[in-house]
């Protein structure tokens, strides 16, 4: 069963309407769900977040003594035009027990670049796509959806096309159609789950809408009709690089500190 990822309903586009592709399978559905939004220096680094969506309907009534919880999937699929230094780019999570008004317990980096010495060119696009989706039976093992989807022949052919966004300087609507071909691969996976998603965002950070032009962290909201969504941009540049290495010489008995970071893996 295929999964209306683009229904107008539950599923909103934050990618100006220019960017938006003019032909392809999803063109006509994408320009649907399309919200306006108004029109990058040494960067030395550019992390995207995802941090806990906030589920205000999770489709499910209670019924007598059952309290209306859901099991729910959270897709995110993220493509740019250059490598995502994270293992892959698309991350499925399942969660058995969520109800209305709640967040999933979902913080973490899905994209994540810094310059060195293969990649010193910054991206111009990033692309995201963030779904929640209800099962209706039990949790498939997200693992062996993911193992399955790698092994599929439509899947491979559009991993070669995300390779060539980089050298071909793609626009927009190309990846996005991407994006969202990629999705409709995944939902054959997932099964017995609900033809719309409980909630759809689809956004485009890039360098020519100034997304990167600030440093530090800025976060990004985006609502649903059920699930508000909220991802945060955090920029580098070479300006402030040397500020990052920090060291407490003088106050840590000369030993200088070390800050460990994790990353974890899309696939």
């Amino acid at each position: 069963m295929a999964i209306e990822f683009l229904n107008p309903e539950t599923s909103v586009v934050f990618t100006a309407p220019q960017d938006l592709p003019t032909a392809g399978k999803f063109a006509s559905d994408l320009k649907k769900v399309a919200r306006d939004i108004p029109t990058s220096d040494k960067l030395t680094g550019i992390e995207l977040r995802l941090l806990p969506p906030f589920v205000k309907d999770n489709n499910t009534e209670p019924f007598l003594v059952f309290p209306g919880f859901a099991k729910l999937y959270c897709l995110t699929i993220v493509v740019s035009d250059i490598n995502n230094q994270l293992i892959g780019g698309i991350d499925l999570q399942g969660f058995p027990r969520i109800g209305d008004n709640e967040h999933l317990p979902i913080n973490k980096t899905i994209f994540y670049w810094q310059q060195n010495d293969t990649d010193k060119v910054a991206p111009k696009q990033i692309h995201t796509m963030c779904s929640v989706i209800k099962s209706k039976k039990a949790l498939r093992e997200t693992a062996k959806v993911m193992a399955d989807l790698k092994n599929d022949s439509e899947y491979k052919t559009l991993m070669g096309t995300v390779t060539s966004l980089a050298s071909n300087a793609s626009p927009v609507g190309v990846a996005l159609d991407i994006v969202t071909q990629v999705a409709g691969i995944v939902g054959k996976y997932l099964g017995n789950v609900e033809d719309k998603p409980v909630g759809t965002i689809i956004n485009s950070f890039t360098d020519i809408r100034g997304d990167f032009d600030h440093e530090g962290v800025r976060k990004h909201a985006f609502g649903a009709s059920k699930v508000d969504f909220e991802m945060e941009v955090i920029v580098r540049a070479q300006r402030h690089a040397e500020r990052g290495t920090r060291s407490l010489h003088d106050e840590n008995n000369g030993h200088d500190e070390e800050v460990e970071v994790e990353l974890i893996p899309l696939w």
